[in-house]
């Protein structure tokens, strides 16, 4: 298993990260019951023109997850976090946010996920994510802000 900056502009590794990001994300669309996620909405032109800065989770030669985040002056802010669902509960997701937290520990990180997602809510709780705000974006629709602070100590 390696977790590497992917290069997203190359149209190849592009799609490969939309394929793992629509299957991933059709499965946070069921639990949320709301299927117009902008993650569903996105193409291999609009990842590769893409400002995020984008890790895979690469075992065997097969990319099986993504994270993609964007660092904004004392934060982090993560913008997706994908695993192909054939492997979903294998630590994937688990890795690729550990590397990440290792990678930059002196920074605060901010994530929104689906409130009905609570695979996701619960990885982020356990890596010390605080729920911040919760925000109605659709009627009965909700997303959580979540939030692991920098502590210097």
């Amino acid at each position: 298993m390696n977790i590497e900056i992917l290069p997203h502009q190359d149209r190849k590794t592009a799609a490969e990260i939309l394929r793992i990001q629509k299957a991933s994300y059709a499965v946070e669309a069921e639990l949320i019951g709301f299927s117009d996620i902008p993650p569903l909405r996105d193409t291999v032109e609009t990842i590769m023109k893409n400002e995020e800065t984008f890790l895979g989770y690469v075992k065997d030669g097969q990319l099986l997850g993504v994270l993609s985040y964007k660092e904004e002056q004392d934060e982090i802010d993560i913008y997706r976090l994908m695993v192909d669902p054939y492997h979903f509960r294998k630590r994937v997701g688990h890795s690729l946010l550990q590397h990440l937290v290792q990678t930059v520990p002196e920074k605060t990180m901010v994530v929104q996920t689906g409130k009905g997602n609570e695979p996701a809510v619960n990885l982020y709780a356990k890596f010390g994510f605080e729920q911040t705000d919760e925000v109605e974006v659709e009627p009965d629709i909700r997303i959580v802000m979540l939030k692991k602070y920098y502590s210097a100590s």
